[in-house]
């Protein structure tokens, strides 16, 4: 290739959106697992990367709120571990209101980084890993070692392990949630000031957008979609686990920005984890089928995450290193 000719080929990628790239590695990773195990598109493993995905999917859908503004959300592991061993024990003391006392926990939490991020003013990432880690010792505190629910329980948990239509809940409610964040960042005004604070957070207060509840709103949604999470884990397990929501802030990150939204702020959205969220869904299903050391796929997770960086991040809001 001639220099002109690789001048031409470097721009025409620079010019493609992150988000195109994200389906062209789905559709390179799903062939690729395809041709090396037959049973990775049957019936069963396709409802297997769709449901667990959804999980998934919720998860990261909170994370991007904290993403979009610019911020960062690292308490979700512990909010979805507090409501994983909390729902457990609610639902044997006060049945189905266990199922809106744990979204409100996870409001309340989501609500309370806001708060410190606008009224104390340091940064998200010191903010949430501050209440992450109190969130966690409150996991531990509820119950420091996995808990199960009775038999005679497991009825309470039908809301989400059922089924309609022949349609697991739970992709249900990955769908439902999809549908509804899809809908409040195009359609209400806060949702479009979630992506004008997130590009330039001057000229959005100098437009007199309201910053402050701008800002309280995204992580406040982050914290209920943790919590739908932690409510959803636990009753397709039948229990809870205090440590059960780590791996989530890695993969929630990850989700996000793989799909192409950028870390810097304002760029992105829910198609765009939707797309990042199904990549990684069928690579660790894949990968889990082939059977790869767990080790080794956190490192190419890792690997994801700076992969996805790499073609989001918006340098013109860094200063020029030399």
């Amino acid at each position: 290739m001639q220099p002109g000719e690789r001048n031409v080929a470097m721009r025409a990628v620079g010019h493609l959106k992150p988000i195109h790239l994200t389906m062209a590695l789905i559709l390179l990773v799903g062939a690729a697992m395809a041709i090396g195990n037959k049973e990775f598109l049957s019936l069963y493993n396709v409802n297997t990367i769709f449901t667990f995905g959804s999980i998934l999917l919720i998860a990261a859908l909170g994370q991007m709120f904290a993403i979009l503004i610019g911020g960062i959300d690292l308490s979700v592991g512990g909010i979805i571990s507090l409501i994983s061993v909390l729902f457990i024990f609610l639902v044997h003391n006060v049945g189905y209101w266990a199922y809106p006392i744990c979204v409100a926990t996870g409001l309340a939490i989501g609500y309370a980084n806001g708060v410190i991020l606008t009224r104390v003013k340091i940064p998200s990432f010191i903010a949430t890993l501050g209440t992450g880690g109190i969130v966690t010792s409150l996991a531990y505190l509820v119950s420091p070692r996995p808990v199960s629910a009775p038999p005679v329980e497991y009825g309470f948990f039908d809301i989400v392990n059922g089924s309609f239509l022949g349609i697991s809940n739970v992709f249900i409610f990955g769908l439902a949630t999809f549908v509804l964040l899809l809908a409040f960042l195009r359609v209400t005004r806060t949702g479009r000031n979630i992506y004008y604070v997130g590009s330039n957070i001057k000229m959005a207060w100098m437009s007199g957008t309201d910053i402050v509840n701008t800002r309280n709103v995204a992580f406040t949604l982050c914290g209920v979609c943790a919590a739908i999470v932690g409510v959803i884990i636990s009753s397709v397990r039948y229990g809870g686990d205090p440590v059960v929501g780590t791996s989530y802030v890695l993969n929630s990150i990850a989700a996000v920005v793989v799909g192409g939204t950028a870390l810097t702020g304002g760029v992105g959205g829910v198609v765009n984890v939707l797309f990042g969220t199904l990549f990684l869904s069928l690579l660790d299903n894949g990968m889990n089928v082939a059977g790869v050391d767990q080790y080794f796929q956190q490192a190419l997770l890792g690997a994801m995450v700076i992969f996805g960086v790499a073609v989001t991040f918006d340098r013109t809001k860094t200063p020029i290193i030399k």
